[in-house]
This record gives structure tokens, C-alpha cells and sequence, in this order.
């Protein structure tokens, strides 16, 4: 189970990516940090590359199917949220990309979970929650620091929208949900609260 899960996600992770490269080749060849990747390049065919997204999602689903059918559904649902919904509904069209398209990175805790347990939970959507407020603090950085990049290729990113002040202070308000959303879940995850929660902190207290 736990190798099948695994295995799976990152497949599923490297199909996701696969998509995305394939949806914005173009807008990658105008951005410096992501013109010389392959497809933008014109290095491996659009079609060479559909393939190969699609068959690292059959794999992918094929051993989520393994585990459980829920642990599939969530699989699959992770993968056309981020190829299509984030990739071609969120990212180029709304300055809260990054906000919604934080449910693609809370997933895989709601695969991982469906998966030990075979059902969603309380706790699994918890975790999740942790994972998504997270991510808009996570990406937003990124944003930063590459805010004339994403300016060139279009995209509606915070920093270029609203500013960099106004991204720094989201950046703090989503780091303290965080760690508001990680102090609940140390409380209530049983039997590993107490664990997660001095683990946590030890790690925690490492990051800079």
C-alpha cells in the first residue's frame, strides 16, 4: 500500500507536470526561467509529450487502484485540477491562482489519507487544510522573486497585480493560519498527535 501510494503520487506529479509544460509551452519560451525547458524548446514533439503524460497517468491510477477506489478518484481529480483547471482556468485569468490552485498541493494528504484509511476523514481533511493555507505563503515568495518573469509571460500573480507589500503581508496572514491550522490538527490527530506536534516544532524551528 504504502509503495503503491508513493509511487503513484509521483507519477501523478510528473503527469501533472507534463500537461502543464504541453498548456504553456508558449508562455514559457517569453519567461526566462522556464524558457529552456523541453517543450518550449521544441526539443521533444507536443504529441511525444501527451503520451507520455498520459501514460504515466494510467500507471499512476492503475496502482492508486491497488490500494483503494477512493485513493484512484482522488488520484484523478488531482490531476485535472492542476493540468486543467489551475493550468488554464486559475493561473493566467485570476490573482487568486495561487489560493485556489492550493487545493492541487492539498490533495495528495487527502490521497495519502484515503489511502490508510479508505475514507476521507476529518483528519485527512484537516492535514489538507494545513498543506493548503501553506502553499499561498510558499508560492508567493516564488512570486517575488520572479515578478518580472511572470509579468512577461502574462500571468496575474500577486505581486504584479497588488504589489510587493501586499503580497509580504498575505505572506504573513497565511503563514499564521498555518500554524493556527497545524497547532489544531498536533490536538486532534490521535494517536499521533503528540508526535506530529514536538516533530513539528523541531523541524519547524530549523527553518530560517
Amino acid at each position: 500500500t504504502v509503495a503503491a501510494t508513493l509511487v503513484g503520487g509521483a507519477l501523478a506529479i510528473g503527469a501533472s507536470g507534463t500537461f502543464n509544460h504541453v498548456l504553456e509551452r508558449d508562455v514559457d519560451k517569453r519567461m526566462q526561467r522556464t524558457n529552456d525547458r523541453p517543450l518550449a524548446t521544441d526539443l521533444v514533439p507536443v504529441p511525444h509529450a501527451v503520451a507520455f503524460g498520459g501514460l504515466l497517468t494510467a500507471v499512476s491510477l492503475g496502482l492508486f487502484w491497488t490500494v483503494n477506489a477512493l485513493t484512484a478518484f482522488l488520484g484523478l481529480i488531482a490531476i485535472l485540477f492542476y493540468s486543467v483547471v489551475y493550468t488554464l482556468v486559475l493561473k493566467p485569468n485570476t490573482v487568486q491562482n495561487t489560493v485556489i490552485g492550493g487545493a492541487a498541493g492539498a490533495l495528495p494528504a487527502l490521497i495519502g489519507w484515503a489511502a490508510v484509511t479508505e475514507t476521507v476523514g476529518g483528519g485527512g481533511l484537516l492535514l489538507a487544510a494545513v498543506i493548503f493555507l501553506w502553499t499561498p505563503a510558499h508560492f508567493y515568495n516564488l512570486a517575488l522573486a520572479y515578478k518580472d518573469d511572470y509579468e512577461r509571460g502574462g500571468f496575474p500573480m500577486m505581486p504584479v497585480v497588488r504589489g510587493e507589500t501586499a503580497t509580504r503581508r498575505h505572506i504573513v496572514w497565511y503563514l499564521g493560519a498555518t500554524l493556527v491550522a497545524a497547532a489544531v490538527l498536533a490536538l486532534v490527530a490521535e494517536p499521533l498527535g503528540g508526535l506530529y506536534a514536538v516533530v513539528g516544532v523541531v523541524l519547524g524551528a530549523g527553518v530560517p
